[in-house]
């Protein structure tokens, strides 16, 4: 998607009159200049956040047990309706992060920040808007597990926990919350609409939980894939969209299993696991290649460190494409 199509769809989503806001997540730094602030003192944050945006902003403070800096936690920009300059902005920001973690397909980590969460709009107070989102960010699982964060300001998070526990689920726990858009995977505007004024507490089972755990594994994986995707010579298949993306990275991810089996050595960090996830999206079938079972195979030169899928897979890539017809 354009940027000026971005825009333009979510302008004309927008309901009129109903006060919208942009997401911000902090976690990987600000995605506008902030100056004069001490990092953790929160009224001196707030000020230098409205000075640099210009513009009303409204901190998510998480809930208590959450061990997170208060200059970390996500924080809300009011915006002054449909036309304000702020809502192209900010669409531009986050098409230039999608852009950014997939520009060097394989080669990437595809962990690049993704700090405009998305854009919301509520009728609610500020106060009440921010207490909303911060119920929804706390983790609610049947799982024991230490985590206590739920990091749904991340667009990709929501995106993942969507497809894992489906949209109805999701949408419900919004409540007044009346609509939620964020830019997916797929570079496509998305929406979540409440389906009621009394949200619904989301809470995980414990494979919910297993599964929504794996979303940094496959954010990566996804970014990777669709970044080289995009730069293949010979690619004339209809891109995916973001739920078979996903369906088909997770599919992957689980099939590295075998192979991290057979090369133990050449997975030796969970970015392997990504790479080759990636690599057997683009290239089904890669692994019963010869000339990728050799280099694979192949000891490390003298001296050398054995190189594990990570720095491998756009060689691997570049193999498979040269004896491709």
């Amino acid at each position: 998607m354009s940027l000026e199509t971005l825009v333009s769809s979510l302008a004309v989503s927008l309901e009129a009159g109903v006060p919208t806001h942009v997401m911000v997540d902090p976690m990987l730094g600000e995605p506008i200049p902030i100056g004069g602030a001490s990092s953790n003192d929160g009224p001196d944050l707030i000020d230098a956040r409205e000075q640099a945006w210009g513009r009303p902003v409204h901190a998510i403070a998480l809930v208590p047990g959450i061990a997170l800096p208060a200059n970390l936690h996500p924080y809300l920009v009011e915006l002054h309706g449909r036309d304000d300059p702020w809502l192209a902005q900010t669409a531009e920001i986050a098409l230039a992060e999608l852009t950014h973690a997939q520009a060097d397909g394989l080669a990437s980590s595809g962990l690049a920040a993704h700090r405009i969460g998305g854009w919301l709009q509520s009728s609610m107070s500020a106060l009440e808007l921010t207490q909303a989102i911060a119920a929804m960010l706390k983790v609610n699982t049947d799982a024991i597990t230490p985590a206590r964060y739920q990091r749904l300001a991340d667009r990709r998070a929501m995106a993942w926990l969507r497809h894992v526990v489906g949209d109805t689920r999701v949408a419900a726990q919004l409540g007044r919350i009346q609509s939620w858009f964020y830019l997916d995977a797929c570079g496509e505007l998305v929406q979540l609409k409440s389906p009621s004024e009394v949200a619904a507490s989301l809470r995980l089972t414990q494979a919910e939980w297993r599964s929504f755990m794996q979303g940094e594994l496959l954010h990566q994986t996804v970014a990777r894939w669709l970044g080289e995707r995009a730069q293949l010579p010979r690619n004339d298949r209809p891109p995916p969209d973001a739920p078979a993306c996903y369906k088909q990275a997770h599919a992957a991810l689980e099939r590295t299993e075998a192979a991290a089996r057979r090369w133990p050595q050449r997975f030796a960090k969970p970015a392997d696991h990504a790479a080759w996830a990636a690599l057997t999206l683009l290239h089904p079938g890669v692994e019963t290649h010869h000339d990728v079972v050799a280099v694979l195979n192949a000891p490390p030169e003298a001296d050398e460190p054995l190189e594990t899928l990570d720095t491998l897979s756009p060689l691997l890539s570049a193999l498979r494409l040269k004896a491709t017809p």
